[in-house]
C-alpha cells in the first residue's frame, strides 16, 4: 500500500510537471498584438495542435476553435490559449466622420452645455439643441424630463445612410428592424440582460435620418416588451424631431 502511495504521488507530479511545460513551452508563430477592422480575420498559429481559445469579449471579436479571430465591433480584447492570456486584440473604426451627441444620461442641462459647448440653439424646458455648418451631423438634440436628460439624438442627411448604418453596426449590435417605421434597432450588448442603452436608425423623411440614443433598464420588473420598447424609441424620435423643427 505504502509503495502504491508513492508511486501515485510520484505520476501526479510528473504530470503536473508537464502540464506547466506544456503551457511554457508554448509557442505562438503569428502576431501576438493584433489590429483588425469590424469583420476582418486574422489566424492565430501556435505549436500545440490541441489548444483551446477563448475571448475575453466576444462583443470585440470572437474566436473560433480553430484560433481564427473575426472583429465584430470596435474595442479591444484578449484572447486566452489554454486558459492563459496570449493575443492582444484591437478593433479600429473605418467609419468616423459622425459624431455622436453626448451619452450622459441624467445629467442637467448645465452638465451636457459644460461639456458640448456654448454654441447651442435657444433651449427650452425639454430639450436642446446644437446645429453643426460643417461635416455629415446636420445637430445634435438632447432631451430632457423633470431636469434630466432621458436622450440624444443625431440628425443626418439620408445622402448618408450607408456609412451611418456602417458606422453604427462597427460600434452596435443590431437587434431588431421594422420594415413599416424604417427602423432598425441596436443595442450595446450581446444580450438584453447586459444591455444599458438602446439605439435606434430611423429615417424621417427624404432628407432625414436620426440616430436616437437613449438608457436601457434591465434591472428585474423593469424588463418591457420589444413593442414596449420601440414605442419608447419612437416616443423620444418624435420628442427630437419637434425639438429640431423647432430650431
Amino acid at each position: 500500500m505504502k509503495n502504491l502511495m508513492i508511486l501515485t504521488t510520484a505520476l501526479f507530479s510528473l504530470l503536473s510537471l508537464m502540464a506547466c511545460s506544456s503551457d511554457d513551452d508554448l509557442e505562438i508563430t503569428s502576431e501576438k498584438n493584433i489590429e483588425l477592422t469590424r469583420e476582418n480575420t486574422s489566424q492565430i498559429k501556435c505549436s500545440d495542435p490541441k489548444a483551446t481559445f477563448i475571448s475575453e469579449n466576444e462583443y470585440v471579436a470572437i474566436v473560433s476553435d480553430k484560433g481564427l479571430i473575426e472583429a465584430q465591433r470596435i474595442g479591444e480584447t484578449r484572447i486566452k490559449i489554454n486558459g492563459k492570456n496570449m493575443i492582444n486584440v484591437t478593433v479600429k473604426p473605418v467609419y468616423t466622420q459622425y459624431k455622436e451627441p453626448l451619452l450622459t444620461f441624467g445629467a442637467t442641462k448645465n452638465e451636457i452645455i459644460s461639456k458640448a459647448g456654448n454654441n447651442y440653439k435657444t433651449p427650452n424646458a425639454t430639450s436642446l439643441v446644437y446645429k453643426f455648418s460643417n461635416g455629415p451631423v446636420i445637430a445634435h438634440a438632447y432631451i430632457f424630463e423633470n431636469g434630466k436628460c432621458t436622450g440624444s439624438g443625431m440628425l443626418v442627411s439620408t445622402y448618408y445612410t450607408e456609412t451611418l448604418t456602417e458606422f453604427l453596426l462597427e460600434r452596435y449590435l443590431p437587434a431588431t428592424l421594422d420594415y413599416d417605421n424604417y427602423l432598425a434597432v441596436f443595442i450595446n450588448a450581446l444580450t438584453l440582460a447586459k444591455t444599458t442603452m438602446l439605439i435606434g436608425e430611423q429615417i424621417q423623411s427624404a432628407y432625414d435620418i436620426i440616430v436616437y440614443y437613449m438608457p436601457y433598464d434591465n434591472a428585474k420588473g423593469t424588463s418591457r416588451s420589444e413593442n414596449e420598447e420601440k414605442i419608447r424609441l419612437d416616443t423620444l424620435s418624435k420628442k427630437i424631431d419637434q425639438a429640431l423643427l423647432n430650431q
